[in-house]
């Protein structure tokens, strides 16, 4: 993870991170709580849209989930995924084995809202239909609802 972009990105989250340590009670919104999320989304605009897929490490695809599972109730990042279609299909790959569901279910949401990829998306979809959290299920059936319509 050698790009100026990458590391940027590192250095937000691990800012946030340091950060939310200090947050006693993480109920509801408490990430909308942290002032910097403009640094977050400007370093993770870079990373989704400046850099190329064949450049990311596991450690990229952790930053971007874990950016984008913090960021479950703006959801900037996951609209900076849909603008950039082959992302979005490649940080879902990723998603269906990462562990925080605030990422996994907004990945499903999206999935059912980008242009063409029907294949990949249905194939995401059905797999994220399986998930062991209702709410991913859910949200995963919505969207294959909307992409088989």
């Amino acid at each position: 993870m050698d790009s100026v972009m990458f590391r940027s990105l590192q250095q937000e989250v691990d800012a946030f991170k340091q950060w939310a340590s200090g947050v006693t009670e993480k109920r509801g919104e408490w990430e909308t709580e942290y002032l910097e999320w403009n640094s977050i989304y400007n370093a993770a605009q870079s990373v989704i849209g400046d850099t190329s897929l064949e450049d990311w490490n596991a450690a990229v695809y952790e930053l971007v989930l874990y950016s984008l599972a913090r960021d479950n109730e703006v959801e900037n990042i996951l609209q900076m995924q849909v603008q950039h279609p082959e992302v979005l299909v490649a940080v879902a790959n990723k998603a269906l084995a990462y562990t925080d569901s605030e990422a996994r279910w907004q990945i499903a949401h999206a999935l059912g809202e980008i242009e063409g990829r029907n294949e990949e998306s249905i194939y995401l979809l059905s797999r994220f239909s399986e998930d062991n959290v209702e709410y991913v299920r859910r949200r995963a059936l919505a969207a294959l609802g909307r992409r088989q319509r």
